[in-house]
C-alpha cells in the first residue's frame, strides 16, 4: 500500500484554494507528539491503532513496545499501561483499539481481545477486566480498528494477507461478552491484486516483495464497517462508494462528479524511477514473481491520480472519503458525507496523515498518526476546526 508521509508544512496562504468550495472546513494543527515537541515522542514505536473514549482521552497502541500510550484531549501525555507478556493486561502485539457502546476499551492482541474499564481513581480505561479469544490464525498485524454497531456487536477484521484477488476477507461478529455470532463477508473486488508480490524460494517457502503488487497511483479498493452494521465498499476505479447490508443489498451510494487530475510530470518521473529501481533489484526473473500488477510488469503508471485513496466510517455515522492531495502532498483532504449519502463538506488538514491506522474523525477534531519525513518515526497529531 502506498502511504503518504508528511514532507513539509505549507502555510495555508501558499495553498491554492480554487479547487474547493466556500464551505470547505480547514482544520488547524493544535498539538503534536513529535521529537522536539514532547519527550515521550522519543519512545514511541510502531503505532498500530488509535481510539478515544467519551471524555476525549486518547489511546494509542504500540506494536514495538507492547503497551498502550494515553493522552488527554489536548495531547498531554498520561501514564501508559500494559507490558510485554501473555498474562492479564499484558500484550504481545496490541492493535485494533475500539471503545464499545459499554464504554469499555477493547484491544486486539494476536488472537485475543482484552477489555479495559475505567480506573476508579482516574476514570481512564486502563483497568483490565477480562479477555476472550478471537478467530484463530487472525491477521494479527492488521491496523484496522475494532468496530461496533448500534446493536452492540463487535467486528473483528479477518482478511487474507496474500490472495485478495480471490477473496477479500470478512469481519467476525461477537457480542460484548466475547461470544462469536456470525460473520460478514467483504466481497472480492474486480481487478484487485494480492496484498503483496512474492516469489518461491523452495517447495515450502517464499519471499515477499513490497511495493510490487500495485504500481504507484493505481487505484485500490477500500472498505469499512459503519455503525449501522453495513459495509462501505469502493473499487477505487470511479468516485462511487456503495453501502451494502450484510446480505449484499445496496442501500445507498456516496459519489461526486470530480475530474481526474493528471499526475504532475516531476512526481510521475520520480515514482517511475523508484518503481524501476525496485524491479531491477528483484533477485529472480520477473516471470517467477506472483501477485504482481500487470501495470508493474509493463513498468507503466496511470495517467491520472486516483479519485480517492481511503474511506472511513466515523463513529457518528458520517462517511469520510480521503482525496488525493493534488494541490500539495503535505495536506490531507476529505469529502464528508452524511449517513443519507448527502455531501456535507470538504475538510482539509495542513499535514499529511497515515492511511492506517484509521484516524479519529469528527467535524470538530481529528486525531491521527503521522510519519516523520526524515526518520520514519511515528507521530500523534491533533487537529481542530478553527474558531469562527
Amino acid at each position: 500500500m502506498w502511504i503518504l508521509i508528511p514532507i513539509a508544512f505549507l502555510p495555508e496562504a501558499l495553498l491554492p484554494d480554487t479547487r474547493w468550495s466556500a464551505d470547505t472546513l480547514r482544520m488547524q494543527l493544535v498539538w503534536e507528539i513529535a521529537p522536539g515537541k514532547q519527550p515521550v515522542a522519543d519512545f514511541l514505536g510502531e503505532l498500530s491503532s488509535i481510539a478515544a473514549d467519551r471524555a476525549g482521552t486518547i489511546y494509542v497502541s504500540d506494536f514495538s513496545n507492547s503497551l498502550i500510550w494515553v493522552f488527554d484531549p489536548s495531547g498531554r501525555p498520561l501514564p501508559s499501561f500494559g507490558r510485554r507478556g501473555e498474562g492479564p493486561g499484558e500484550f504481545q502485539a496490541p492493535t485494533g483499539l475500539g471503545v464499545g457502546p459499554d464504554g469499555v476499551l477493547y484491544v486486539r492482541d494476536l488472537s485475543r481481545v482484552s477489555r479495559f474499564g475505567p480506573d476508579s481513581v482516574t476514570g481512564r480505561l486502563t483497568k483490565f477486566q477480562s479477555s476472550f479469544l478471537g478467530p484463530a490464525m487472525s491477521d494479527w498485524r492488521s491496523m484496522r480498528p475494532t468496530r461496533f454497531d448500534s446493536m452492540g456487536r463487535l467486528y473483528f477484521p479477518h482478511f487474507s494477507t496474500v490472495g485478495r484477488s480471490i477473496a477479500t476477507g470478512r469481519y467476525y461478529r461477537y457480542d460484548l461478552r466475547g461470544q462469536r455470532l456470525d460473520s460478514v463477508v467483504v466481497p472480492p473486488f474486480p481487478d484487485a491484486r494480492p496484498s503483496t508480490a512474492s516469489f518461491r524460494t523452495g517447495p515450502h517457502g517464499g519471499r515477499s516483495l513490497r511495493g510490487l503488487n500495485y504500481a504507484p497511483f493505481e487505484p485500490q479498493p477500500v472498505w469499512d464497517v459503519t455503525p449501522r452494521g453495513t459495509l462501505l465498499l469502493g473499487t477505487g476505479q470511479t468516485y462511487v462508494l456503495e453501502e451494502r447490508s450484510a446480505d449484499g443489498r445496496l442501500l445507498r451510494t456516496y459519489q461526486r462528479a470530480v475530474p481526474a487530475d493528471r499526475i504532475l510530470p516531476r512526481e510521475r518521473r520520480d515514482s517511475l524511477a523508484a518503481l524501476n529501481a525496485r524491479l531491477d533489484s528483484v533477485p529472480v526473473p520477473l516471470e517467477r514473481v506472483e501477485g504482481m500488477s500487470p501495470a508493474v510488469r509493463r513498468r507503466q503508471l496511470p495517467p491520472t491520480y486516483p479519485l480517492f485513496m481511503a474511506a472511513y466510517a466515523a463513529n457518528d455515522g458520517t462517511v469520510w472519503i480521503r482525496r488525493w492531495p493534488v494541490a500539495g502532498p503535505a495536506r490531507t483532504i476529505f469529502d464528508v458525507f452524511g449517513a443519507d449519502g448527502r455531501l456535507l463538506t470538504t475538510v482539509t488538514l495542513p499535514r499529511a496523515i497515515a492511511l492506517e491506522p484509521h484516524p479519529i474523525l469528527s467535524l470538530t477534531r481529528i486525531v491521527a498518526i503521522g510519519v516523520d519525513q526524515d526518520t520514519g518515526a511515528h507521530l500523534v497529531l491533533g487537529f481542530a476546526a478553527k474558531a469562527q
